[in-house]
């Protein structure tokens, strides 16, 4: 049974993934002809292998899977197996990611032709006329708007496999009410499900911070709106909230109550969750950059110039949307471990609190060691007697980051929190990656010092004014950082192992008089249908112990103690 399973579900996933490759590349093929490309006489090769590879996927494909399908209906076995649910998830899997790309890539260049349909003619200084670009001439003009054919073939691609998974999703389905789904199967089920909710989610937060970056663009008539992509940008948005949107709202309706206590559940938001994070607070420090950067006279901070307003759009946009994004995956993992035991819930939250503080503290980690880089080489280039550059610009980078990053890290870490929270793995997990950063940040600082040395004593003319002798304060910033953070998660990891109670040896244990108590309510002889003689044995404990605890029995119940040798089984003659 299993071998003929894997057999046909084998088959059937790899003749499978044949067929979507031969259809989306046949009709990408074809699409060249009806659109009448230069490069269409060239690919009837291409269209020849593209069609074999349809023409015999196909047939393979459905007879096996016609087969597959046979015995699942025959047998319930058949149809809860773990190898057709992790054939039919694997479709629903790949076939979804790749529906988000090409629909991603359709709509951006649909979108493109209502936003900027003049776009490409003027990037080729070709003249544009209204027919021309919203595609009136598409079939018969020389130079046809180019965002078409690319539109037709990426929504074709997208139209197959969403085709591939809506018939394995309502297979699914059909499984699912029919033989339920539990175990394995629900696992596989989630392995599916939540990748392709991290994927969505993704995309829909990259959307939607480039499209706001370019409507702020456009509102301040900057002149960097027109290096920016809103059909692109649009594109992803739409096509990752559609994906995200519809799968979010599958497994809030049918599947969170079994899926809240899942770790792939909680490991897909804390992903998202690390990636808003992080994202947010490059987007802070980057808003205070350009801040400081004024203040302190940069002419031209980040490449600005003078469109300060133009230059705050892209941090702007990615603190708004990747700070909701924060906010919005922290109340729904908190929600998530409310519905869940106390352990559980305090595990989530260290494991959040633990999470911020090592993205954070890798934010003013690279800060301090970026300021400190910039600080050596100004107190470095006069010693030997090179120039140094500019100041003012990389202080204000680096500077802003260090202070986003320290205060996120302060909001979250605690050096000697409660007990629990000291032991727990979350934070062993942050001590210790912090610790192995550190390490390695300081091997590689003291490998490029020491090179800077060395280029010196075998070069064929060592000089001191060399302002590749820069890299020594460089790397010695680098170090020094390193060195302080690993020192300091060093001591915390001491003193935690300190903190920690001692292991003793387990002593032997005393005679202790092992007490078996029959209770009795009330006497076997009186043939009452309510009687119930129930046998309870206590042990480590005295008369008097057992006495108390028995003494909220009802007034009418009774008991009696019959003390037994340790090991031995009380006794009941009656």
């Amino acid at each position: 049974m299993t071998l003929r399973r894997l057999y046909l579900y084998l088959v059937s996933a790899v003749s499978l993934g044949l067929l979507a490759a031969g259809l989306a590349l046949l009709g990408n093929t074809i699409l060249l002809f009806v659109f009448n490309d230069p490069s269409a006489q060239n690919s009837r090769t291409e269209l020849a292998g593209f069609t074999a590879m349809t023409a015999v996927a196909l047939p393979v494909w459905a007879i096996h899977f016609w087969f597959a399908r046979r015995y699942a209906m025959r047998d319930p076995y058949e149809r809860a197996s773990t190898i057709r649910r992790l054939y039919i998830y694997w479709a629903c899997l790949g076939s979804t990611i790749g529906a988000l790309v090409a629909l991603a890539i359709s709509l951006s260049y649909l979108l493109r032709l209502f936003i900027d349909p003049c776009g490409p003619f003027r990037e080729v200084g070709q003249p544009c006329t209204l027919a021309r670009a919203v595609g009136i001439e598409q079939l018969i003009a020389e130079t046809p708007n180019p965002y078409w054919l690319p539109a037709a073939q990426a929504g074709w691609v997208a139209a197959v496999f969403l085709a591939i998974w809506a018939f394995h999703f309502w297979i699914a389905a059909r499984d699912r009410g029919a033989v339920g789904e539990t175990g394995a199967s629900a696992t596989l089920r989630r392995w599916y499900m939540y990748p392709v909710l991290l994927a969505g989610l993704l995309v829909m937060l990259s959307g939607a911070s480039s499209l706001l970056q370019a409507l702020w663009l456009h509102a301040v008539s900057s002149p960097l709106a027109n290096s920016v992509d809103s059909g692109g940008a649009a594109g992803l948005l739409i096509a990752g909230l559609l994906v995200w949107g519809f799968h979010a709202r599958t497994a809030s309706r049918n599947h969170v109550a079994d899926d809240r206590h899942s770790a792939l559940r909680a490991v897909e938001g804390f992903i998202a969750l690390s990636v808003s994070i992080a994202i947010a607070v490059f987007g802070a420090s980057q808003l205070l950059y350009y801040a400081l950067a004024r203040a302190l006279g940069v002419d031209n901070p980040g490449g600005a110039g003078n469109d300060i307003l133009g230059a705050l759009a892209a941090p702007a946009s990615l603190l708004v949307v990747y700070g909701a994004a924060w906010i919005l995956m922290r109340r729904r993992l908190t929600r998530d471990a409310e519905t869940q035991e106390g352990d559980r819930q305090a595990g989530i939250r260290r494991l959040y609190t633990n999470l911020a503080a090592l993205v954070s503290l890798g934010a003013w980690a690279i800060g301090a060691g970026g300021l400190l880089w910039t600080l050596a080489e100004q107190a470095e280039a006069p010693m030997i007697g090179v120039t140094a550059a500019d100041w003012k610009n990389p202080v204000s980078l680096w500077l802003t980051l260090l202070v986003v990053g320290a205060a996120v890290w302060f909001a979250h870490w605690r050096q000697s929190p409660w007990a629990a929270d000291r032991y727990a793995l979350p934070r062993r997990l942050y001590v210790w990656a912090a610790l192995l950063a550190s390490v390695l940040a300081a091997l590689g600082a003291g490998v490029g010092m020491l090179a800077a040395v060395l280029r010196q004593v075998f070069s064929a003319k060592p000089a001191l004014a060399d302002s590749a002798n820069l890299d020594f304060g460089h790397y010695l910033a680098v170090l020094i950082v390193a060195a302080g953070t690993g020192f300091y998660h060093w001591r915390v990891l001491r003193a935690d192992a300190a903190a920690r109670p001692a292991k003793h040896a387990a002593e032997p244990a005393e005679a202790v008089v092992a007490v078996a108590v029959p209770v009795v309510v009330p006497a076997p002889e009186l043939a009452d249908p309510n009687t119930r003689r129930y046998l309870l044995t206590v042990t480590d404990a005295t008369e008097d112990d057992v006495h108390q605890a028995l003494s909220s029995l009802p007034p009418h119940a009774a008991y009696k103690l019959t003390p037994t040798e340790r090991g031995a089984l009380p006794v009941d003659g009656r």
